[in-house]
């Protein structure tokens, strides 16, 4: 699998609505560089079909009556050089969310999000990015902040809250702000809760991708949240 600059993003669709399939099809087979190989209308269908074609994202409804999405997702894993799997549903439902992150999904989007936003997820899937839609993020990131690294019990006890770890450079305002994404902000109110005006406080997001060596907002605060420092340049 894998795509080329000449071959388009191969893309495998499965939701049980057929109204839905032709919408987000429609979406897709206009876009350029993408292309619906085929589609499925429920997990069970698509885990058929997906070994025979090469696809390389499925995007997929999480709510299905015969095999739901995150069902097919573990199935395909469980086959192994699984393609990019995107789920897509009507429901932000942050256990769902975190059931299809845990499994290797790339992401959780909204059939409500516009067609660009939905178009550019797909891309962002198949380049190896995590994709949460906006109106999901805040949801989900209370639950990622109560995972804590796995410590041995008495080291628990023994050991102070750490630190969030920090590279060189990185100022005591922006230290905040990411302090401010962990929480679940985001950037209009970091902005307003910092006082300072929307395009600083993404200048200072970036600046912190950067020095994190991940390319998304999801990215840096998993990787926060779980411990790890800033990647060596």
């Amino acid at each position: 699998m894998g795509t080329t600059s000449e071959s388009p993003i191969r893309v495998f669709l499965v939701d049980d609505d057929p109204l839905v399939r032709e919408v987000l099809k429609s979406y897709l087979d206009s876009a350029e560089g993408i292309t619906v190989v085929e589609t499925a209308s429920d997990g069970s269908e698509a885990l058929e079909r997906i070994p025979q074609l090469d696809v390389d994202v499925v995007l997929s409804d999480v709510y299905m009556q015969h095999m739901g999405g995150a069902e097919l997702l573990r199935n395909l894993d469980a086959r192994g050089a699984a393609p990019a799997f995107l789920a897509i549903s009507s429901l932000d439902n942050d256990t769902a969310m975190l059931d299809i992150l845990d499994h290797g999904g790339r992401g959780y989007i909204l059939k409500s999000q516009p067609r660009e936003e939905i178009i550019l997820s797909v891309r962002q899937a198949v380049a190896g990015g995590t994709v949460i839609s906006p109106a999901a993020m805040n949801k989900l990131l209370p639950h990622l902040s109560q995972r804590e690294p796995q410590v041995p019990h008495n080291d628990r006890e023994a050991r102070p809250e750490a630190a969030i770890d920090v590279p060189a450079g990185v100022s005591v305002t922006e230290q905040k702000v990411l302090e401010l994404l962990c929480d679940g902000l985001s950037n209009a109110d970091i902005a307003k809760h910092l006082n300072y005006s929307e395009s600083t406080v993404k200048k200072m997001v970036s600046k912190l991708l950067s020095a994190y060596g991940v390319s998304s907002r999801l990215d840096l605060v998993v990787t926060v949240l779980n411990g790890r420092g800033p990647q060596v340049q």
